[in-house]
Formats: structure tokens, sequence, C-alpha cells
């Protein structure tokens, strides 16, 4: 069923698409996944009358920013978190990776922005306060905790004079602790409701054959614990990069202690405070899947999903057991998965796409179905699909023509069997 029919995108993120009363899912008007900086508008659409609201539109928005992007739900009340560019966006200080942080509202006060992570690029930094761009925001199911990957706008402005310095790609989360900055007339800077961190130990080279890691991304919650699952870039015994899984283990209240450097230099990134530690969880020979993807967890937390090819070089679904690291294979598909991928809530089925269909995996039967195949409607399908928070649909995306056919990309549900 085509929910949507406006000219133009309705993009839906890679999780937490729906609200916890299953009332409404979240979009951005994206119509090309790059094209965040250019986008003006967060939207919700009422899964029963299908009636859209807007409940964030950006001023003076233009094809360099301000930008807004990657909205997802939060579990435990109507609010919505997305990605926002730095409000003096403009044609010489464009969007980008390192010029972003993350804004909630909540639905039942549009327009009405909450900046949740603090931002400070000028010294002295501010213990609590990102450097750069937030993004990918992810809440945590039981907690009011967030997390993100982050790209460092201090370190990358440095890499252009040192060569030394490198601007990589890290996994961070934010809590809820008000932290203020020092506020200048450039908007660079912005006060947050919640204390930001970094949570995964990078190092510019990482040496061959160890567990260091040059770049970690993509991350998800392991469900029922303080944990945080990430891929992270590590180099082979012959100095190859490949991806490997890591585990973040955060406390239950995050402590911090003063020989905790949060604040970073110029050519530093903030450092992962002592209370959390890190450690390897998947030792494969040739790395899982570079194809970009996120993390999944199991119910109980005991397995964490991840493409990875198989001996005939065929994108499928793995996991990983985060008790004896072993490792399972749980699709058997003749072409590959070309999506990210989505875990019913009671973690009994797999969602992706795969040649130009979507499937539906049965982990524990470790069986596959066609439930859809866009080539019968001559639509392109696009993004991820998304198990409704009951079970009983699955949302997903694809470019319609339009009367003057033009495609734009409309959201569209499927009626599944419960899992449950």
């Amino acid at each position: 069923m085509q929910l949507t029919n406006s000219d133009n995108g309705h993009t839906l993120h890679h999780s937490q698409i729906e609200s916890y009363d299953e009332k409404w899912i979240v979009y951005d008007t994206r119509n090309d996944d790059t094209k965040i900086g250019e986008t003006n508008s967060i939207e919700i659409l009422n899964t029963e009358t299908l009636e859209i609201k807007t409940i964030y539109t950006t001023k003076n928005q233009t094809k360099y920013g301000l930008g807004v992007g990657a909205a997802s739900f939060s579990y435990l009340e109507n609010k919505v978190i997305f990605i926002h560019g730095i409000q003096n966006s403009n044609e010489k200080n464009p969007y980008s990776a390192t010029r972003r942080t993350g804004v909630a509202v909540e639905i039942n006060q549009p327009q009405q922005p909450i900046f949740m992570d603090a931002r400070n690029i000028y010294p002295p930094f501010t213990n609590g306060a990102l450097r750069g761009g937030t993004h990918s925001h992810s809440w945590k199911e039981d907690k009011n905790w967030i997390s993100f990957t982050y790209n460092d706008y201090v370190l990358e402005q440095e890499a252009v004079r040192n060569p030394t310095v490198k601007d990589q790609r890290v996994v961070g989360m934010m809590f809820p602790k008000k932290v203020k900055v020092p506020l200048d007339e450039n908007l660079e800077n912005n006060n947050g409701e919640m204390f930001a961190i970094i949570i995964s130990e990078v190092v510019t080279n990482a040496k061959n054959g160890s567990d260091e890691i040059e770049k970690a991304f993509d991350e998800c919650w392991i469900k029922g614990k303080n944990q945080l699952a990430f891929q992270g870039h590590v180099r082979d015994e012959n100095g190859e990069l490949k991806t490997e899984l890591f585990i973040a283990q955060l406390p239950e209240e995050i402590i911090i202690s003063e020989n905790d450097d949060l604040k970073g230099s110029q050519t530093k990134m903030p450092q992962v405070p002592k209370c959390i530690t890190q450690k390897r969880i998947t030792f494969t020979e040739k790395g899982i899947s570079n194809f970009r993807h996120w993390l999944r967890s199991s119910p109980n937390g005991e397995i964490i999903y991840f493409l990875m090819e198989d001996n005939l070089n065929v994108t499928q679904v793995f996991g990983v057991n985060t008790n004896d690291l072993n490792i399972n294979q749980y699709t058997f598909l003749e072409k590959s998965i070309h999506s990210p991928f989505n875990i019913s809530k009671d973690g009994k089925y797999a969602v992706f796409f795969s040649d130009e269909k979507i499937m539906m995996t049965h982990l524990s039967e470790k069986n596959s179905k066609l439930i859809y195949d866009s080539k019968l409607f001559n639509n392109i399908l696009t993004g991820i699909p998304h198990f409704s928070n009951n079970g009983k649909k699955i949302y997903f995306n694809q470019f319609v023509p339009n009367k003057l056919n033009k495609e734009f990309i409309q959201i569209f549900s499927l009626d599944v069997l419960s899992p449950s």
C-alpha cells in the first residue's frame, strides 16, 4: 500500500522510524540520500489516517544548508532526533560531515528545536561538548541515552595544515546533563541538553594484526545491556584494512574522572572516559562486508547481526554470539543483499532487499522468503525496510513517478504475518 503521494522525498532513516505508541512514522523530505544539506523539513505520517504533519522546518534554507535529515523516534516518548546543519551554513561554510549536530523536537511542540549535543570548536574546549558533527543518532531502548557516529571539525581543519593529523570517524554517545559553551557571533557553537562523549578508541595507524582501530562506525545498542556494538577498521597481518566487530562496555552511570581528557586538542580527538572499556568480538579471515549497514542486536543481547560475504562472495546475514564469539550464517541467498537490514522486535525475523525484492528471513529456521517484488511495478527500491513495532507491517521506500514522470521517494507498507 502506498502511504505518501506528494512531490517531495519521504526518506526513512535506518531505524526507529515509528513512535512508541505506533501512531506515527517520521521521515525527512530528501529525494536523494546524499542531499541532507539541501533538505529543510522533518515530517510525520499518521499510520491510520495518513495525515501528514511538518514538525520542523529550517529557516533560510539553501543548497549549502542548514539541512536536516535522518530522523528517529525515542522509545520512551514522542520525541524525534535528527541531523541538523550548523546555523551559519552558507556557500563558504556549507553543511558537511563535521558541520552538523543532533536536534530533537517533541511532536506536540513542532518548530521548537532542542539542541541535544553541545558544540564548541574554539579552544579552550568544553567537557561534554564535541567539536564537529554528530549523525545517525540512535536511542537506547530502556533509558534516555543516544548513540551516534562523529567526525571532528577541529581535526579536519588541522589536517589541511598538518598531514600527520587525521579526522577519523568514531562512535559516541550522549546522556542527560546540560552543557553550556561560550557562544560566538559566528554561530558555530551551541549549548546542549546532553553530555556527549566518545566511546570508541581509535589510533592513527593501527599495528598489523592487532585489535587497534583506525575508524569506528555504524553501531547498535545491545539490548538489555549497557553496551554498544560497532564496526571498526583494523589492519590484518599484511597491513590490509578490514572491518571487524567491537563492543564498548558502559557503566550504569557515566562517571567522568579528573584524568579523563574529554576536550582533546588541536591535534587530538577527545578521549574515551576511563570508565568505558572496549573489546573485539569477531576475528574473521577477510572482515565483514564493506557494504554499508548498521549492526542489529537480538532481544536478549546475545547475538549481534551483521552482513558478510559467504564463500561464493554473496552478501548474507551473519551473527556473532557475544558469549562464545561463534559466528553463524542465517541467510543462504543466490544474490547478494543490497540494503541494510532490520530485525523484528521479537527477534524472529530479518528483512532486507535482494535482487530488487524484499526478502524476510526466519532467523532460527534460516529460511528466507520473497514478500515483495518491485520489478512487477517498475519501481526502484531505495533505503532500508523496517518492521513495524507490532511486527504486522513492513515499511519501506521506493521511487514512484508522478504525472510529469518525475520520480519521488514514497513510503509504502506491506502486511505480514505477525512474528509473535
